[in-house]
Formats: structure tokens, C-alpha cells, sequence
């Protein structure tokens, strides 16, 4: 897999999958930001997948840790084991390249596919944020 530098995401997901990930709008905008980064994933010259990552300061620990904000695999290369393969890679990449100890994520309540991703990589709930605009579930995953 490869990544290359994005400025937006490019990749479709299915329509039931679309309340999961930002508007391309807000993602465009957030790219902008001088803590966060975003890739287009390749596998070879396909485009099959977007990540967007947010550096910042843990308030209690003071350790640097990366979000995992916008993680998308193209509707087209769904259900073919490109998504943990994937965020595999993106781990390597962001503990080879930028010295990542911690990542942290959310997903939203209802959202199978990513708990059971995330799950399956070694991410643990740390605690659900469940307010009247807000069912999201956190995660954090140690870097060993």
C-alpha cells in the first residue's frame, strides 16, 4: 500500500456508511490545519481509501497522540480485507514516520464495521460520550 498526501477525500462510501464520515467540505478545511495530515491509500496505482490523523497534547498525561479523524475504504473495495489491511500499514507508517506512540479514535454508536475493526487491531474503549447530538464510542490503541 502507499500513501500520498491528499487535500481532500476522493474516495465514495456506501450510502448507508455516508452519516459516518464528515462532509468533504469539512474535511478540505480541516486539511488546512497545521496539526493534521491527510493520505490517499493506493494499492498499487488504485485509489482504495482516505485517512485524516490530528496531532495533539493528551491535557492529562501531556503525551503526543494522533487521532484517527476520517478513516474510509472506497465503497468499490469494501468486503475484500482492505481495511485492516490498511490501518496495519497506517500504524507502521505513522510509528516509522512520526514517532507515533499512541493513536486514539472514536466511532459513532451503531457504526458495526468500525467497532469491529478497530476491536480487531488492539484498539480498547476508553469511554462512550453519549449526549443529545453525540453517541460516539472512544478508543485508544498503545503503540508496543
Amino acid at each position: 500500500m502507499r500513501f500520498e498526501k491528499s487535500s481532500g477525500i476522493k474516495v465514495k462510501v456506501l450510502p448507508e456508511q455516508r452519516q459516518f464520515v464528515a462532509a468533504a467540505d469539512m474535511i478540505t478545511a480541516a486539511l488546512q490545519k497545521e496539526n493534521v495530515i491527510g493520505y490517499d491509500i493506493f494499492d498499487g496505482e488504485q485509489l482504495v481509501g482516505f485517512v485524516m490523523l490530528r496531532k495533539y497534547d493528551d491535557e492529562e498525561t501531556g503525551e503526543t497522540r494522533w487521532f484517527l479523524w476520517e478513516y474510509a475504504i472506497d465503497s468499490a473495495f469494501q468486503g475484500r480485507g482492505y481495511g485492516k489491511k490498511a490501518l496495519v500499514e497506517i500504524i507502521d507508517f505513522m510509528r516509522r514516520d512520526f514517532d507515533m506512540k499512541i493513536m486514539t479514535t472514536t466511532y459513532i454508536w451503531g457504526n458495526e464495521a468500525a467497532k469491529n475493526l478497530y476491536e480487531s487491531m488492539g484498539f480498547a474503549e476508553t469511554d462512550v460520550v453519549d449526549e443529545p447530538d453525540c453517541h460516539e464510542v472512544n478508543m485508544i490503541y498503545r503503540c508496543e
